[in-house]
């Protein structure tokens, strides 16, 4: 028998196996049991996250049997040929190469008014419709409009902002999400299971961010990895054949950033450029990683919002408590431009090395806000002792003139108030004394540097 790759096997059969799109599966589900079926579909995503599988499920759904149903038997044989792409009453046309007039009047306007052999629906599926011509699409309009009762359109793009608007305004359009991490770990989980492999769990991981949301991508890899190491797959196989960076020097690399360590730094981005491994994958990584602990400190610590494993949310909740949120942005502005530099660079290293040592100082930085803060801060606390100061004074005061009722004489009097007045005066230079030492440890370097102004605002922080 001939071998059959993980991604054809492994391909969902039902609505109940599509991975990561519950909101359609959901959405055509209910249009199947309310008998509220359109015309025309527009499934849009990025590549391998299901949309040829979810067009032929909905497509065997139509065509069951036993249907419309939910749950498409896959024995019959409408069900069978449907899931070999070789059903009559369903259409699949690829789009890149049929884009022309005549291809849409010979595969589909001239056959449209053919009723359904053995089904009950004739569906058409446009792959990567957007490479339609305009004149192609201009002679599909009519028919898409108001075609016969039997006749359903599929259409599948990678580019949907491609599709011409009077397309897209006879379609019920569908957003296909990249799927996340956790849920192709699991999923490539279940393979190994399944196919009796031993894979790390790092390993996995890095399959999955190496998909970048695809699980075919990560179904590929995985069948790429059998093929190289056999049954047995490590993290560091997978970062050999895939020249991906591993999940802990990010986080080293992050770390050594939130913390000013550029050495360390220097050191880990030359071990990793002498070990082969793609630079501009891994300014990617750090943005992506940056950006997760910055929502990460937005949220307060909560990661339930971010799609990680649990190993990766405990790293961000440790690396939070060693930043602020406008260091952190500062640092994904400057991985952003470097990304972009990168691309039309032919010395990737010299700038990354550059740019990291830049967002090391930009963790050290303190923001505006901060020091208006604490200069709050002490000045509440500078009026806080002037006034107890004076409250003790005055309660002396009292209490000695109480204690000695008969001295009413205006000399004594007034020697008693100077002495009074005296202590109070010692007292508050002591307390300003105090608060001036105080002020001293506190003092912030950014502002004790440099602050330049320009009409009362200021234009630029030099940090020492």
């Amino acid at each position: 028998m001939a071998y059959e790759v993980l991604a054809r096997k492994w391909r969902p059969q039902t609505f109940d196996e599509v991975v990561g799109q519950d909101h359609i599966v959901r959405t055509l589900k209910n249009a199947i049991i309310q008998n509220r079926i359109s015309q025309a579909y527009l499934f849009a995503g990025p590549r391998g996250t299901g949309k040829t599988t979810l067009a032929r499920i909905f497509a065997k759904a139509l065509n069951c049997k036993d249907g419309p149903t939910i749950t498409p038997c896959g024995v019959c044989a409408s069900c069978v040929d449907i899931a070999k792409g070789a059903a009559f009453d369903v259409t699949e046309i690829d789009g890149a190469s049929n884009n022309g007039v005549d291809d849409i009047h010979g595969k589909i306007i001239d056959t449209v008014n053919f009723e359904p052999a053995g089904g009950k629906y004739r569906v058409y599926y446009i792959d990567e419709v957007h490479m339609l011509s305009t004149a192609a699409f201009n002679a599909l309009l009519k028919t898409l409009e108001e075609p016969p009762h039997y006749v359903k359109f599929i259409f599948a793009t990678t580019e949907p902002d491609k599709v011409i608007g009077t397309i897209l305004s006879r379609c019920q359009r569908f957003d296909l999400r990249r799927i996340s991490i956790p849920v192709i770990v699991e999923h490539l989980r279940l393979m190994a299971k399944t196919e009796d492999l031993n894979i790390e769990d790092d390993a996995m991981l890095a399959i999955a961010r190496g998909a970048d949301g695809g699980m075919r991508d990560a179904q590929s890899a995985l069948d790429q990895m059998i093929s190289f190491t056999g049954k047995d797959i490590k993290e560091s196989d997978v970062l050999s054949v895939f020249g991906l960076v591993a999940r802990g020097s990010i986080e080293e690399i992050a770390g050594g950033i939130l913390t000013g360590d550029v050495a360390g730094i220097l050191r880990l981005v030359a071990e990793l450029d002498s070990s082969g491994k793609d630079l501009r994958r891994l300014t990617g990584e750090l943005v992506n990683h940056f950006r997760n602990l910055l929502v990460c400190i937005q949220l307060d610590g909560d990661t339930s919002q971010i799609d990680l494993t649990d190993a990766q949310k405990g790293t961000l909740t440790a690396q939070a408590k060693l930043s602020t949120a406008s260091a952190v942005l500062a640092i994904v502005e400057n991985l952003i431009e470097l990304e972009s530099r990168m691309r039309l660079s032919l010395t990737p290293r010299t700038i990354l090395e550059t740019a990291l040592i830049r967002c090391a100082r930009a963790s050290e930085l303190v923001d505006l806000q901060t020091i208006l803060r604490k200069l709050a801060k002490l000045t509440a606390s500078d009026n806080t002792e002037a006034a107890t100061v004076k409250d003790t004074s005055e309660k002396k005061q009292v209490k000695a003139a109480r204690s000695n009722p008969v001295k009413t004489e205006s000399k004594p009097a007034y020697k008693s108030e100077s002495k009074e007045n005296h202590s109070a005066k010692e007292s508050s230079d002591t307390t300003i004394s105090e608060v001036e030492k105080n002020r001293k440890i506190i003092e912030i370097p950014v502002i004790k540097d440099a602050l330049e102004i320009f009409d009362g605002k200021i234009i630029d922080i030099k940090h020492k």
